[in-house]
Parts: structure tokens; sequence; C-alpha cells
């Protein structure tokens, strides 16, 4: 474990909100996590004038796991940001525990790195500024049609992309009316909700009503050790150990992550939440149901919840405007393939950006280009982690599948391999 008390510089708007609308942006990316940040470093990198919105402050946390495997962290190495991850006190896991009920056993695993989300998305949006992106927090955005053609001809685009910038500090609405950037581009990285998306029907999703429910809480190691000693004693055991914890209801993943903080990261079925409320009653019966005592502990901690997790989108482009990231779609993940996706997005989605700047006529072909992209990778990278989301709803098969990994190696080093690398 590699443990740090240093902390981050928060990033800060560097414009105003007036000024986004001087002008024409070759690329407004709009959500700052892991896609977002991600794609505005590769393309202010690549030269693009980019605005990269944001409709929080930092420092701000997000439901996740908070696992890189090792295509994160390549490219995060890639990024140029490997020894400032470390810096940042990220924890090595070197060891998985899976425990179905009261079946379970503990594996070596390849490396993957554990990491605090408001720790990693500060740290890539700094470096996005660095980069030369200017950045806009506080600030939703909405992409809206062009009501004429003259609304567009003072702008350097001769088809540019409006969207419509509002603060979330100011009460000036004749002010937030008449926030309007335009761009070349725009990439759509605001997570499941796709709240860039809302005014428009253009842009469905198929959501499964069968889907879990993500909920995350971030606990002090000392907190957790006096209030559920019972949990702290199997993170005391080894705090390099990635611990999946699944029953009927649901699974619960818990790792240390950096600053002494105890990352408590699940995925549960909403009858289960609804029956259960509050949500931390959710959580408790889980980890009651394979062995752990927790007492009412968990129903003093702070939890943050998203909406369905398992979700596509039906359309991943119109010509110059791009979904990323889980605005894309989102499946139960399995160690850490949300962020890899993330990032790999970004890298594969920058080419095409400059594409689009360079040369407006060809955004029809990007369009097919990243859909084709969507639809050959989601299917390769997401196989896995179906599998494994289908497996844990079923106790009884799950715990068959862990014995086969048990006394299987080969078998086990397969199933591992896929769903962590």
């Amino acid at each position: 474990m590699i443990a740090s008390n240093h902390v981050f510089s928060q990033p800060i708007s560097t414009f105003e909100l007036e000024q986004a609308a001087q002008g024409c942006w070759d690329t407004i990316v709009i959500g700052a996590g892991v896609a977002g940040a991600a794609t505005a470093i590769h393309a202010a990198r690549n030269g693009l004038r980019v605005l990269l919105v944001e409709a929080k402050s930092f420092p701000r946390e997000k439901v996740c796991g908070g696992c890189l495997n090792r295509r994160a962290q390549d490219a995060i190495a890639r990024l140029g940001l490997a020894d400032q991850l470390r810096y940042a006190g990220s924890v090595d896991l070197s060891e998985i525990h899976i425990q179905v009920h009261r079946v379970g056993f503990s594996w070596p695993i390849p490396s993957l790195l554990s990491v605090r989300r408001s720790t990693l998305d500060s740290m890539l949006v700094s470096h996005a500024i660095s980069q030369g992106a200017c950045f806009l927090s506080n600030t939703t955005a909405t992409l809206e049609p062009i009501e004429s053609p003259e609304d567009a001809s003072q702008f350097e685009s001769r088809d540019p992309i409006a969207v419509r910038l509002r603060s979330t500090r100011s009460t000036n609405s004749k002010t937030l009316s008449n926030s309007l950037a335009m761009a070349n581009t725009v990439v759509v990285a605001c997570g499941l909700t796709r709240s860039a998306l809302k005014p428009s029907s253009h842009w469905p999703s198929n959501i499964d009503p069968a889907s879990r429910i993500g909920v995350q809480s971030l606990v002090e190691l000392d907190r957790l050790n006096a209030g559920a000693p019972e949990l702290g004693r199997i993170l005391q055991a080894n705090g390099n150990r990635l611990h999946m914890i699944a029953s009927r209801c649901g699974y619960v993943g818990i790792c240390m992550t950096d600053g002494q903080m105890v990352d408590l990261a699940a995925a549960i079925d909403p009858a289960t939440i609804k029956h259960d409320q509050p949500i931390s009653k959710s959580v408790a019966r889980i980890l009651l149901d394979c062995g752990i005592q927790t007492g009412t502990f968990l129903d003093s901690c702070h939890w943050i919840a998203t909406p369905l997790l398992t979700r596509q989108s039906a359309s991943v482009a119109k010509p110059g405007i791009f979904l990323c990231g889980d605005a894309l779609g989102y499946i139960e993940p399995f160690t850490g393939e949300g962020m890899s996706w993330a990032f790999d997005n970004a890298e594969n989605l920058t080419p095409l950006l400059l594409r689009c700047t360079k040369t407006p006529s060809q955004r029809i072909e990007t369009l097919q280009k990243w859909e084709s992209y969507v639809k050959a990778h989601r299917k390769l990278r997401q196989r896995v982690c179906k599998w494994v989301a289908k497996q844990a709803r079923h106790p009884l098969r799950s715990q068959w599948v862990l014995k086969a990994c048990h006394w299987c190696p080969p078998f086990r080093n397969k199933i591992l391999k896929e769903a962590i690398q």
C-alpha cells in the first residue's frame, strides 16, 4: 500500500461563462469525469481549442469502485500521469477474495490500482488545463439546435453546434439565457443521465428494467474499525486485497483507497433498495447474507447512488456530436472495466475530432467510424462483464463457478485475465 498525505490542488474554472460564447471552439466536452477529462487532454494535446464543462465544483465524489485495471493504468501512463497517480496515494491490489454467501476463495491477481475518484478526476482535469484546455466548472451544458442560419453567421465554423451554458451559481436568468457557445464538435461525456441531451428526443436510451443500482460510501478506516469491527478485521488481514461479496440481492466491493479510506461500492437490485430503505440496509443485508455483521454502522455513512446501471444508447453520434464513456451505455462492470472503457473511448475518439475540425465535410464519415468502433468494442470488452453480472444473480450457480475456478487454475486464470485486463 502506498499512503500519501498529499492533496492535489483542485481544478477551478479558467474561463468566465461570458467568454465561452466568444468565437467558435474546436471541441466542447461536456462532463469532466474520466471520459470527458481524458478526451480534453488528448484533444488539447493535439492542438484543438477545447472547452471542458463540468456541472459541479471540485472536489466531488462519484459512485465508482475506484479500480484501475492494466488497460486503464497503461492509458494513464500514455497521458504522462503514472507518477502523479502513485504520488496521489493509490493502493496496489494484488489479491481478490470472491465470496458468495458462505463460499469464498482468495487468489492472486494481475496488478490493480485503487484510487479515489475525486483524486483521479481532479488529476485528469488539472492535466487537461496544463495541456491548454479551458475549464468551466459549476456550469450545466445542453445541446440546442440553431434556430436560423443567421444565428451562426458570426462564428468561424460554417456549420457550428450550439451548446447552452448555464451557471449553477448565478441567479440572473437573463445572463443564463444568453450564454450560448458554439463548437465544430461536441463530446457528450456527462454520464448515465446524459443531461446534455435532455431537450432532445433524438437520443433514445434502452434501459434494462431488471438493472441494478450502483451505490457507494467512502469511510475512514479508523471509523470503520470502531463502528464495524468485523468488517474492519477483513481489511486489516490484507489491505491489498479486493473483496467482492455477493448474495441474491446484489454484490458489494470493498477495498482500501488513498488517504486511509475504505471504498464500499455496491450494485443492488432496485426491489431490495425499495424494501430496505435506507440504502445502507440493503448493503448490510448483502454482507449479513455472507456472514459479516455490521450492526447499524452503515446507517451512519454517507451514501450516493446512480440511476439504473444497465443501459445502452440507441444512437452513439450525430454529425459532429459524439457520445463518450458512460453516456454511451453501461453494464455492471467488473474490476475497473468502466474506467478503462472511458479511457479507450477518449483515445480513439480524438482522431475523429481532429478530422471533423479540419474537414467539416467529413462529419458523416466520422460519425460512421465512431458507430463502428463502439459496436465492435462494446461487444468485445463487455461480454465478460455481462457474464459476471449474470452469474452474480444466481448464488448457487456462482458458487459452482467459484469452486470450478478453485479446482481448475487454468480456467480461473482465463476468467481473471479477461475480466481484469
